[in-house]
């Protein structure tokens, strides 16, 4: 029984690293930002889905815009890929595809 605990746990081990190493680009996007992650969605997708659109949104879309600039908030709402640097200095590329929030 030991013998099969002890398989277990190294195969999960083995496969662990690259489960973890998944990027979560819309927690990335609001480390960079400081917002949270549900008004990223909100900035990037349909803003009137959010029960507190009315009261936030501006507010919201001036401190995204603030963080990561105008010219870079036009390039990834049209489509195109953006170069952000994280907190802890990495160099992440974001990119809307298909409605959805990709890094590259």
């Amino acid at each position: 029984m030991k013998a099969k605990i002890a398989v277990l746990v190294f195969a999960l081990a083995a496969v662990a690293p690259s489960a973890w190493a998944q990027e979560d680009p819309l927690g990335e996007l609001s480390q960079i930002t400081g917002l949270s992650e549900r008004k990223v969605q909100m900035i990037l997708g349909n803003r009137t889905s959010f029960a507190e659109y009315p009261y936030t949104y501006q507010r919201s879309l001036e401190k995204f815009v603030d963080a990561v600039g105008e010219v870079r908030y036009e390039q990834l709402m049209s489509g195109q890929p953006v170069e952000l640097q994280s907190a802890d200095g990495r160099r992440i590329v974001f990119q809307i595809r298909d409605r959805e929030l990709t890094t590259l």
